[in-house]
């Protein structure tokens, strides 16, 4: 499978939806923080969604979209309503923040609650899907959601081709998986090393990428998204374990800080969008050129009226 051509096409496709998110740099330290943040809808999930909208089945997109998400993939195919004016539907687990369900349902979204398991969610979204002759959207089960994520690394080595490390914040897998299958097709030597970060307490990824399979429940962390299982019909964790150099757990307490620093230069983004940074604190070379993708935001811009554009 050509993934180069298709994350390249993608890129021709959404250009128009997205946003070309800036590369700032921090005030201390040899690193790059890309700032999916600033991205349309809150985070990098739109560019998946809009490839996929894009992409796919015209008459099925028409009747309308359906996802699961715990909030972000929603959010994204929301921010899209203005281009794609369908109903959206998405099914969230029991335990997603009612910030995050009210949003979405005042961006127009229609949510179902579904339990408190994604695979056991994603068997119901498609179910409804198939039965209204919908489109189904899944950030963790489809290639063509992949390649649209997976231009957050077209526009880092356009713009930064000497990066040594790129860390990667994990909630399901996705981003790490589409930026690793961009740089695995990149041809020569030089790629970097791309680590993904998880949060200790829920690293059902990093457990997956290190023995194979998933070892243990997650618990509930008040500074991570926790995800758990995968979705059902989930490619991204064998994805993963091919193409990424490593997949590293950080603590709350490590994440809270990293978040901390970001706020107090104006950067507002949720605990799990700061994993990265806190891996970059904790593990690196200040000798190295690094990349850190700041994932979602912790406010929506369109609610914020603005959003801080600093350097940490």
């Amino acid at each position: 499978m050509d993934h180069t051509a298709g994350i390249e096409a993608a890129a021709s496709r959404i250009e128009s939806v997205t946003v070309k998110t800036p590369l700032h740099t921090a005030a201390r330290g040899n690193v790059l923080f890309k700032r999916e943040d600033l991205q349309a809808g809150g985070s990098f999930k739109i560019r998946g969604a809009a490839n996929k909208l894009l992409a796919g089945d015209e008459s099925a997109s028409r009747n309308g979209v359906v996802t699961v998400s715990s909030g972000n993939t929603g959010r994204a195919l929301c921010a899209l309503r203005a281009k794609f004016p369908v109903p959206v539907h998405v099914f969230v687990l029991d335990q997603c923040e009612a910030a995050k369900v009210g949003h979405l349902k005042r961006a127009g979204a229609a949510v179902h609650m579904a339990g408190r398991s994604f695979f056991a969610a994603g068997v119901r979204a498609r179910e409804f899907a198939r039965a209204h002759g919908m489109l189904f959207c899944s950030s963790s089960a489809d290639w063509e959601f992949l390649y649209g994520v997976a231009t957050i690394g077209l526009e880092l080595h356009r713009a930064r081709p000497d990066l040594e490390v790129i860390y990667v914040p994990i909630g399901g897998g996705g981003l790490a998986a589409a930026l690793g299958t961009f740089y695995a097709g990149l041809r020569g030597t030089g790629r970097p090393h791309i680590i993904g970060v998880q949060s200790a307490r829920s690293r059902p990824v990093y457990e997956h990428f290190h023995h194979g399979r998933i070892l243990s429940t997650p618990r509930a962390t008040a500074a991570a998204c926790l995800e758990g299982e995968p979705e059902a019909g989930a490619i991204i964790l064998d994805i993963g374990r091919k193409v990424l150099t490593d997949v590293v757990v950080v603590t709350d307490d490590e994440i809270l800080e990293a978040v901390a620093r970001l706020a107090r230069v104006g950067v507002l983004v949720e605990p799990g969008a700061a994993a990265g940074y806190a891996a970059y604190l904790g593990h690196a070379n200040a000798a190295d050129p690094s990349g850190v993708i700041l994932t979602g935001t912790a406010i929506v811009p369109e609610d914020l009226g603005h959003t801080p554009v600093a350097e940490p």
